[in-house]
């Protein structure tokens, strides 16, 4: 009896940690994953993530419809010039989508991106 006890609280211990994770799905090549902190500050202030996350939100219209926030990174030594739009459930489950960046977003010193491009 004590013997399933122990057993019980070893097996118990490690599902109760993992339930307090975020799941995310594949992070794309070039995408930093993005913390559930990132995603609460981001109601309280506006920041290039957030204008990102707009814009992504008008990407992929089908998700948005749903009761989630969108947030969006730039990778600036990306010559490909992509936006990481990172969508996020309110059940800690994280969607990661890759679009182009819009036209005239700066992508390195003095550069800006014009059609998937870096000049």
């Amino acid at each position: 009896m004590i013997v399933t006890e122990v057993f019980l609280l070893f097996v118990a211990v490690p599902l109760a940690c993992v339930a307090e994770e975020t799941a995310v799905q594949t992070v794309p090549d070039g995408c930093t994953k993005i913390s559930k902190t990132s995603f609460l500050n981001s109601n309280c202030e506006s920041s290039l993530m957030s204008t990102l996350g707009h814009y992504c939100s008008m990407m992929f219209p089908d998700r948005s419809a749903t009761n989630g926030q969108w947030l969006g990174t730039v990778n600036n030594r990306d010559p490909k010039c992509r936006v990481c739009c990172v969508y996020s459930d309110g059940q800690n489950i994280q969607y990661y989508n890759v679009t182009t960046a819009l036209n005239s977003l700066p992508c390195a010193p003095k550069k800006k991106c014009k059609n998937g491009r870096c000049v």
